[in-house]
């Protein structure tokens, strides 16, 4: 069984990756365009167009040939992750009923549906890699044969038509137009393909397992937030191959039901429901018809009206697409050399309303979808960087235990020791790359290394236990605004450290006295003060400083530089 919550982050890393992609291959047209020698001349404007579109066209296979191979063993990874964890909680109920799973990989069976569920994925990725490079040029000749028109014709000036030329492709690079003339966002492509090709997957593992062990009942998972189309369905309990009646209890088919092996149904496009394996007599029902009902309620106050959680996401989804838009053109015009004044007020005033929203409606901002992945904010937002500092052995000697109330001494040793690996794992990579590494606070690792996409940040999964987060800072610097921010809306994480390349430590601790409701604003407010494009490094950097100074009064240690 897949919860509703790991499906919900999972695709986060690939969209990462591909707003990337996309900002990398737009802050490169941008560059291009304003690189033009004007546009008066028919023939020798033509020919200029037709160099920068084979340009353009080469440049973007070549950008997303780049990220391939980076995505194809992310999608690996994430199945085969997503199938054995699906396995492993689907089995503990199958040795409840007295039943005796074999394991996953002395299963030839299960290993084929796996590999098929990658393959099948892989398809549908490498078929959108191949649309986007289509976008992108049918894209970029439209708006470069309506600047030349407006130039030619005299309707506007040479600087206004490379400022509209830019801010409309920023608004429609997003998109990505498949054969059928269906067109997407690109975020909505990739977390859809991601999404739906492992939780599929996991489904048949699960059928399959199911079938071979003699299971014929499920139930359906449920979660706040629920499409209205699936709220009917979820948390039911449904039999396989037919409606049956079993000791008076009516059970419907599964399939008919839900939908299920249809792109609108269970385990469907972007659906983030899954099931369990249901053994009548033995199994207990998760799901009561008062949580259901409170799943699906009217319970979030906003403007003085009553609306469900899945209301509530489809309008702060508006203000994160507005809050995006914003920051495309500025990243676009900011590449062209145009003004951005203009689109920089635009784009703080989207961010205040979406804050101000998620304030008022007790919701959690998703920073994945609003990141702005341009060369100068990957600095200044996830990393307040400084030059990037050199590990040394030395730099590893630095490291020192510091007192917390989280560790004995015992622990805060184990602590230093995690630090200090750590720095030895960044020196394999690149400079500026970062690692991070999850402990229990048993301090027993959670998982392997994380490593980086890009300089200046790396992202790490969350857990349900309380844990320890612990990352390097090439810079020596302390905490980003992106780094508080994940320390805040993470519920478990207990503790979060950076330790520098030149061995200082610092550190976010979570205490008993911790007011989480007034953490998460205070962290949001910071957020989005520091994501102001007018802002200097060092006007950022005040900001967190102050934060930090004052991070006492939520009930939250800050241990500063202690080496």
């Amino acid at each position: 069984m897949l919860g509703p919550e790991y499906l919900a982050q999972l695709p986060n890393a690939l969209c990462s990756l591909w707003r990337q992609v996309e900002d990398d291959i737009l802050r490169d047209i941008a560059r291009r365009i304003t690189a033009a020698d004007g546009m008066t001349e028919t023939a020798v404007w033509q020919a200029q167009r037709m160099e920068l579109l084979r340009t353009v066209q080469n440049d973007t296979v070549n950008t997303l040939a780049k990220y391939a191979k980076r995505s194809r063993s992310e999608i690996r990874r994430l199945l085969t992750e997503a199938g054995t964890a699906t396995l492993a909680a689907d089995d503990a109920i199958h040795r409840a009923a007295g039943k005796d799973p074999v394991p996953v990989n002395e299963s030839p069976a299960l290993l084929d549906l796996l590999n098929a569920g990658y393959r099948q994925t892989l398809g549908s990725w490498q078929n959108l890699t191949a649309t986007t490079a289509a976008t992108v040029t049918g894209e970029l000749e439209q708006r470069l044969d309506r600047a030349w028109l407006q130039v030619s014709t005299g309707a506007i000036d040479y600087n206004t038509a490379i400022r509209r030329a830019v801010d409309d492709l920023a608004d429609g690079m997003k998109y990505v137009t498949y054969p059928t003339g269906h067109r997407d966002t690109l975020e909505a492509a990739v977390r859809r393909c991601v999404l739906t090709g492992v939780n599929q997957t996991a489904a048949k593992l699960q059928l399959a397992r199911m079938e071979e062990l003699g299971c014929e009942f499920v139930e359906v998972t449920a979660h706040e937030g629920a499409r209205p189309s699936h709220a009917v369905w979820q948390g039911k309990i449904y039999h396989i191959g037919g409606a049956v009646t079993l000791d008076g209890v009516r059970y419907e088919d599964f399939a008919k039901a839900t939908g299920y092996g249809t792109g609108a149904g269970l385990c469907g496009w972007n659906c983030r429901h899954n099931f369990y394996p249901y053994w009548p007599g033995i199994s207990v029902p998760n799901y009561t018809e008062t949580r259901l009902a409170a799943l699906n309620a009217k319970c979030v106050t906003y403007g003085g009206k009553q609306y469900t959680r899945y209301e509530i996401s489809q309008m702060r989804r508006d203000l994160e697409r507005r809050v995006r838009k914003y920051q495309r053109r500025f990243l676009a015009e900011d590449a062209a050399g145009v003004d951005t004044g203009p689109t920089a007020v635009r784009l703080k005033a989207a961010r205040k309303a979406l804050t101000a929203f998620v304030q008022d409606t007790d919701g959690k901002q998703d920073e994945g979808r609003t990141r702005l992945q341009s060369a100068r904010n990957n600095a200044i937002l996830k990393e307040i960087s400084g030059s990037y500092k050199e590990i040394t052995m030395q730099s590893i000697q630095n490291v020192q235990p510091f007192a917390c109330e989280t560790l004995d001494a015992a622990g805060s040793r184990a602590l230093a020791n995690a630090h200090k690996k750590l720095l030895l794992e960044a020196r394999k990579v690149p400079l500026g790359v970062e690692k991070a590494r999850c402990y229990g606070l048993d301090m027993q690792p959670l998982g392997g290394y994380y490593t980086g996409e890009q300089a200046g940040s790396v992202r790490i999964s969350n857990f349900s236990e309380p844990y320890i987060a612990i990352h390097n800072h090439p810079s020596g610097l302390t905490f980003s605004p992106g780094d508080i921010l994940g320390f805040a809306h993470r519920d478990s994480m207990q503790m979060l450290t950076v330790v520098g390349n030149d061995g200082t430590v610092y550190a976010l601790e979570k205490t008993a006295a911790t007011n989480s409701c007034l953490l998460k604003k205070a962290a949001l407010s910071l957020y989005d003060a520091a994501n102001d494009p007018s802002l200097t490094r060092q006007a950022i950097m005040n900001l967190v400083t102050h934060f930090l100074g004052e991070v006492a009064q939520y009930g939250v240690h800050y241990y500063a530089g202690r080496d």
